[in-house]
């Protein structure tokens, strides 16, 4: 992780990290040594994948650090799981202070993944979608933001090397986890960013949402979802090595609602997590 890219305010006292609820004071003594970075959605989940990560490691039943209002995040040996909440300004704000953290303990070559779910196109449910470049709700390659009342594009490439290492590990050893890689859509909006027909608003109609939903598959977009852009554009901006792992849950070419079963749903959500454990304990076995 390219530390001098990472900018730090002129403080007289520690930097408070205010949604991690944490300071920097001694951050190099406890977060010196992390190499991994893992966030998602969920606090339900991340906290599952944090436990898992433990019994990994030969370690007990983990404690969240710092406050949870905002955040569930967790230490476990040499990597940071967080719960980043829903949406580009929820990841965008775990990012920053994530990324500042690891400034201040002068971590090195580290490794950021985001791991969730998603809406497939074209691809079947349990896929397991590794994003090659973000979209915007245009279709286009890019993360957009105003900042001081102007706007700011930003490049959304994801490190391809990174890509190939996860997708040769999901076919290694016992636990053979089906992936693809792609790009992802990226949207504001759950429900009109993606053409869904199920939401309170809909101005459009079903042969409106198949031909947006065509364009996509057109332009290798394999799966939608509403944090890829920020993160792309944020890991890139800084350097840092970065890759998004999300499972889909369904085919929208097919339909708006999920309809696999509790049970396979239940499979699915695991399947990123599950390969990124294989990712880490490759690297530090």
């Amino acid at each position: 992780m390219p530390t001098d890219l990472v900018s730090l305010p002129k403080l007289d006292q520690a930097d408070y990290l205010y949604h991690l609820g944490i300071t920097s004071e001694g951050a190099k003594e406890k977060y010196g040594d992390v190499k991994f970075v893992c966030c998602g959605g969920s606090a339900k989940r991340m906290t599952a994948f944090a436990n898992d990560l433990a019994k990994d490691f030969g370690l007990g039943p983990v404690q969240p650090s710092g406050k949870t209002d905002r955040y569930t995040w967790f230490k476990v040996g040499p990597v940071i799981v967080s719960s980043h909440g829903m949406g580009m300004p929820s990841i965008s704000i775990l990012l920053h202070e994530v990324a500042k953290l690891l400034k201040y303990a002068e971590a090195k070559d580290v490794c950021f993944f985001r791991l969730g779910s998603s809406g497939g196109i074209g691809v079947p449910p349990g896929t397991v979608v590794l994003t090659t470049e973000a979209m915007d709700g245009e279709i286009k390659p890019q993360f957009t933001l105003p900042i001081l009342g102007k706007m700011v594009t930003r490049p959304t490439k994801i490190d391809v090397s990174l890509v190939d290492e996860l997708e040769a590990c999901a076919g290694n050893g016992g636990d053979i986890i089906s992936v693809t890689r792609g790009r992802t859509m990226a949207t504001d909006c759950f429900y009109e960013g993606q053409g869904r027909l199920d939401g309170a608003i809909c101005d459009y109609t079903e042969a409106d949402k198949l031909a947006f939903l065509a364009k996509l598959n057109e332009a290798g977009v394999k799966n939608i979802e509403m944090e890829a852009g920020v993160f792309a554009a944020f890991t890139q901006r800084l350097g840092i090595r970065g890759a998004v792992c999300c499972v889909t849950l369904l085919d929208r070419l097919k339909g708006d609602q999920v309809v696999t079963s509790p049970e396979d749903l239940a499979d699915f959500d695991t399947r990123p997590g599950r390969l990124l454990r294989k990712f880490i304990k490759s690297k530090i076995a």
